[in-house]
């Protein structure tokens, strides 16, 4: 399936865009993505279709390893802060996921913070109970709608942004790169 995707993006010249987008969005969100994209002038509906086969097919892989490997990427290091962040945030009674059930989980996939994407909250969904037939139709929805939100509202920062567009991909590393020290800084020190 993902080779069938690859290839006719590849096919449209635009494998270059869903590897842009397919990146950003795994280091650091959605809204990332989207403004990394807009500044590379994507089109917004290649922006919303880019972005969501990047979050289900994220989630169609990874899902089942999480699901089968649970333990063991629990002692891989790299995979050790995230594997206790999820169990951390899934014992929660009081959070949004066990409140709201199939609701909240739209709610975590659609807010642009880290960590919520559908690969993420499929994974969260899993602890908590529910069910792949539940899971990946609000995964599913909650990311198309993430993803036109997101890609509309890039299109029209770049809109403002016009003069400085050039340097936003360069601010955006920037930005990605503290995401990622200041997290492994602060769940070693955990």
């Amino acid at each position: 399936m993902v080779s069938i995707v690859l290839f006719i993006f590849y096919q449209f010249g635009l494998l270059g865009e869903l590897l842009l987008v397919f990146s950003t969005q795994m280091l650091s969100g959605r809204e990332f993505a989207m403004l990394h994209g807009a500044s590379k002038e994507m089109s917004i509906h290649l922006l919303i279709l880019v972005s969501f086969i990047s979050d289900i097919g994220a989630m169609l892989v990874g899902l089942p390893i999480f699901v089968l490997f649970h333990k063991e990427l629990k002692q891989f290091p790299l995979m050790a802060p995230f594997m206790n962040f999820s169990e951390i945030i899934t014992s929660n009674k009081s959070g949004v996921m066990h409140k709201f059930g199939l609701v909240g989980l739209f709610i975590i996939c659609f807010i642009p913070f880290q960590m919520t994407g559908g690969l993420a909250t499929a994974c969260f969904a899993k602890l908590l109970g529910f069910s792949v037939r539940e899971i990946i139709p609000v995964i599913a929805s909650a990311s198309l709608i993430a993803s036109m939100f997101w890609a509309v509202t890039a299109d029209t920062v770049m809109q403002y942004l016009e003069p400085v567009q050039h340097y936003i991909p360069y601010f955006i590393v920037l930005v990605v790169a503290s995401i990622l020290i200041y997290n492994f800084v602060h769940y070693r020190n955990r």
